[in-house]
């Protein structure tokens, strides 16, 4: 049970963030915690809220139960939960919350997410109107991008963020195939197991063809992984690509 000063602190924080804008919550590193996020959860202040972030505030996958198990969140568009410990099990619970209908944008890198956990926001029929995924820094593997790239409840993502997640060709090769990814436009791959059979894989797309910003730095593409991609006919709208 919440303790009577931390629902108090939370609610002074919640009266301070609205009082800069009625439709946001903003407690980045405020380090409240899962008992803070439990105070969060009973205020009677968050039906209009559209921008929620609770990034760097030792939640675990406690105060996620809490929090995707909230009911008061109607307008939600913007969710931002990097440098957490969500963990699966806070993954899991994500997956299932009730407002993801309304979400545009989901930020979660940085949670110590691995593959059942990815997989299961992947999987989730819920997600339509979300134009922007961040997953960085979770080794969610191919399985969580195969199972993405295979979702049309994805259909609308403009933005999609893989870097050091453990993907290797096997992933790539159903990314490139994807026809539920065809709105992406920004894609970062950085720091994974991408070697120059990702990169031809990658310039042979046929539905990948919007992408403007490509971003591939420590991989292992090589001289050959380069041209590939640089001479391919499938990136017309490419603007920046970046290796190193």
């Amino acid at each position: 049970m919440v303790s009577r000063p931390k629902i108090e602190y939370i609610n002074r924080l919640i009266d301070e963030s609205l009082a800069e804008g009625d439709d946001t919550i903003e407690l980045k590193g405020k380090f409240i915690g899962d008992e803070g996020v439990e105070a969060l959860v009973q205020s009677d202040r968050l039906g209009p809220i559209e921008d929620l972030d609770l990034s760097s505030n030792s939640i675990t996958w406690r105060g996620a139960v809490q929090l995707f198990g909230c009911d008061r969140f109607k307008n939600l568009k913007r969710l931002y939960l990097k440098e957490n410990n969500l963990a699966d099990k806070g993954a899991l619970a994500l997956a299932e919350a009730s407002f993801l209908e309304g979400l545009s944008v989901l930020d979660i890198c940085f949670n110590n997410i691995e593959t059942s956990g990815g997989v299961a926001i992947a999987d989730c029929p819920h997600l339509s109107k979300l134009q922007v995924l961040n997953m960085q820094e979770n080794q969610v593997g191919d399985e969580t991008l195969i199972a993405l790239a295979k979702n049309p409840q994805f259909g609308n993502l403009r933005k999609l963020n893989f870097y050091r997640t453990g993907i290797s060709v096997k992933g790539i090769k159903v990314l490139a195939r994807s026809q539920a990814l065809k709105k992406v436009r920004h894609l970062n791959l950085g720091r994974n197991y991408l070697h120059p059979d990702s990169a031809k894989a990658l310039s042979e797309t046929k539905t990948l063809v919007n992408i403007e910003t490509l971003l591939m730095m420590e991989n292992y593409l090589a001289d050959e992984g380069v041209k590939d991609i640089m001479d391919s006919n499938s990136f017309s709208k490419l603007k920046t690509f970046k290796v190193l």
